[in-house]
Order: structure tokens, then sequence, then C-alpha cells
């Protein structure tokens, strides 16, 4: 073989191995794309679901607050009714009428105590309430 036939093969030889780098390059390049395309979309269907679900959990944590809101309003109104109902009764009462007593039963004995308006408004406080709520049914 002449000189110039071993450069000639020895150049094919080298430019068919420079398109075999190359093909396989661009090969694996592909490849690499499809595979970061698939794991880029299995990605942003687990960051929509969760987003979805933590947009469910706050719309529910809203509803359940709302609700709380409006239970602890109504409380507060039943609440200020009852005591509305225990001043005027009170206003009511005349101021020479006989104060109430009660009379309480101990190991030692039984002794009489005279019950305020305070103390009368706490004890009747949770039967009105009970006859508020039968009312309005709540």
């Amino acid at each position: 073989m002449s000189l110039e036939s071993i450069l000639d093969k020895i150049g094919r030889e080298a430019q068919a191995e420079r398109e075999g780098i190359i093909r396989e390059s661009r090969e694996k390049a592909e490849q690499l794309r499809s595979e970061a395309e698939l794991e880029a979309g299995e990605l942003s269907q687990r960051l929509l679901k969760e987003s979805a679900r933590e947009a469910e959990l706050e719309a529910h944590r809203l509803v359940t607050q709302a609700r709380l809101q409006k239970r602890l309003r109504l409380l507060s109104l039943k609440k200020e009714l009852v005591d509305k109902v225990l001043d005027q009764a009170f206003e009511r009462q005349d101021e020479d009428a006989v104060s109430l007593k009660r009379l309480v039963v101990l190991k030692q004995g039984v002794r009489e105590e005279t019950l305020d308006r305070e103390t009368l408004k706490q004890e009747l406080r949770p039967q009105l309430e009970g006859y508020i709520a039968q009312l309005l049914k709540i």
C-alpha cells in the first residue's frame, strides 16, 4: 500500500470514528433530554397535587375557622342576652324586697347564705342559657 492510501484509510477511519462519537453523543444527549422531560413532568404532577392538597386544606381550615367564629359570636350574643334579662329582672326588683337566701348543709351544721346579684347571676346563667338555646333551637 502506498503512503497516500494509508493516509486516506487513516483519514476515513478517523472520520468514521468521529461520526460515531458524534452520533453516540447525540443519542446520549437525546436520552438525557427525554429522561429530564419525564422527570420534570413527574415533578410538576407531584407539585400540582401537593398544591391542590394544600389549597384544599387551607379552604377547610378557613371554613372551620368561620364556623368557629360564628359559634363564638352566637355564644357571645347568648351571654349578652342572658345578662340583659338578669339585669332587667334585678332592676324590676324593689330595693326594699327581701334578699334571697339559701341554706347550705355542711358536716358542721346548716348555714344560711345571702345571695348577692353576681352570685345569683352566675347560678342562673346556665339554666337561662339552656332555656334560650331550647327556644332558639341551637
